[in-house]
């Protein structure tokens, strides 16, 4: 007799994973733009520059709640014609989001006056469409992009009733107990930015690369290659620095986590630079 094996099948009564995103709409862009500006060069960022399908697909979300709110609220010395069509962009702007797949917008208010404007309703809205989704079962996961705190009573009532969430969050401007109430904190960086923009800022405004010389060797040397002439050299904590040049192309070798080694390259110092200093967060102190 052949010896019987049993065989699992737990996972075919097991649902699928529904992920929605719920997105505090004046944090996003806020940071967005504060990541971002330097980079762009100051061209004009605001949320027409966010490829929020993008945001959809990284985050592997079914459904997307932006929230936000129209600024009703006509500034010092602005005009009535210009107070009338920026209302009108902005509409323009929420209707764009909407009409993306699964994307689902709804409106708050700001109050106060021209020097001091707040958000008010966002928060509410906010938080009762994540009790009410995860109420009805309706999700799986729950991915929160926001940074108040105010927002740590919900992911806490979330969690306790079964809910798997994360909050993703700039890191610099986000309290640890806040991180530390989801079951799972995602940092946002430089890179997640620059990627949620458009492609014509992308194509405008490309990344360095990899220094292809360098990709020759397993064990990489000190400096890129031997006619690589070093500029300068520094320092990031205790670790060196060095920028090379070859021809038209300057080259920064740095040490890395996780290669060793890294090195990028670009046709403008410059660039080279402020690209390190956006992504790693810490400046070169050259010798």
């Amino acid at each position: 007799m052949r010896g019987y094996q049993s065989v699992d099948y737990s996972f075919i009564n097991q649902p699928p994973e529904i992920t929605y995103l719920f997105i505090d709409g004046g944090y996003l862009r806020d940071k967005y733009e504060k990541a971002t500006s330097k980079w762009f060069n100051n061209d004009i960022v605001d949320v027409r520059n966010i490829n929020f399908a993008a945001i959809k697909s990284h985050f592997k979300a079914k459904k997307v709640f932006y929230y936000d709110c129209l600024d009703e609220i006509q500034n010092k010395n602005e005009k009535d014609e210009d107070f009338e069509a920026r209302k009108s962009k902005q509409k323009d702007d929420f209707n764009q989001i909407r009409s993306l797949e699964g994307y689902h917008v709804k409106l708050g208010s700001l109050v106060g006056t021209p020097n001091n404007k707040r958000q008010k309703e966002v928060d509410v809205l906010l938080t009762v469409d994540m009790m009410n989704h995860t109420i009805r079962n309706n999700m799986t996961n729950a991915v929160l992009i926001a940074g108040d705190r105010d927002f740590k009573p919900v992911v806490e009532s979330l969690v306790n009733m079964g809910m798997y969430v994360k909050i993703a969050s700039d890191p610099r401007s986000t309290s640890s107990e806040f991180r530390y109430a989801a079951d799972n904190y995602i940092p946002l960086s430089f890179d997640n930015y620059y990627s949620w923009s458009s492609q014509e800022l992308r194509n405008k405004y490309p990344f360095p690369k990899p220094y292809k010389m360098a990709l020759q060797f397993v064990t990489k040397p000190s400096q890129p290659c031997d006619d690589a002439n070093l500029l300068k050299q520094g320092k990031v904590n205790d670790d060196t620095v060095k920028l090379f040049k070859k021809e038209n192309e300057f080259i920064l070798y740095f040490p890395d986590i996780t290669n060793g080694t890294s090195d990028l390259s670009c046709d403008r110092q410059e660039r080279l630079e402020l690209y390190y200093f956006l992504k790693y967060g810490k400046e070169i102190e050259w010798d």
